[in-house]
């Protein structure tokens, strides 16, 4: 800006000449928020490409209780095989005079599929 006198009115070209220095400044960080912004949303693209993963590889708590279903389902299939097969012991060995009617019945009143009567 020129060197004016405080008395002497600014003429149209000082006034242009301040305006276009402070539109540069302020062009000048735009242009550096601008970069910051491209560097965040950058940043902000590699986390949603996370959060995508994640969401495409997580267990959800529906399908996580199906399975556990399916599985309690499946061991109480095993134990009452096991069961039968134990109760068939306890025949044997009280046919066979090892066990006495007592300790059948005690064997097969336990858990975890107890046997009221034998």
């Amino acid at each position: 800006m020129n060197q004016k006198n405080h008395n002497e009115e600014p003429t149209i070209a000082d006034v242009l000449e301040a305006v276009n220095e402070a539109s540069t400044k302020t062009e000048k960080r735009f242009q550096g928020i601008e970069g910051q912004l491209d560097r965040i949303g950058g940043r902000l693209d590699g986390v949603e490409g996370r959060l995508d993963k994640i969401e495409s590889t997580m267990v959800t708590k529906d399908f996580l209780e199906d399975k556990l279903a399916d599985l309690k389902g499946d061991i109480i299939i095993e134990l009452r095989s096991e069961d039968r097969k134990l109760a068939a012991l306890v025949g044997v060995l009280r046919t066979r005079q090892v066990i006495t009617e007592d300790d059948a019945k005690q064997i097969l009143s336990m858990k975890p599929f107890p046997q009221l009567s034998v």
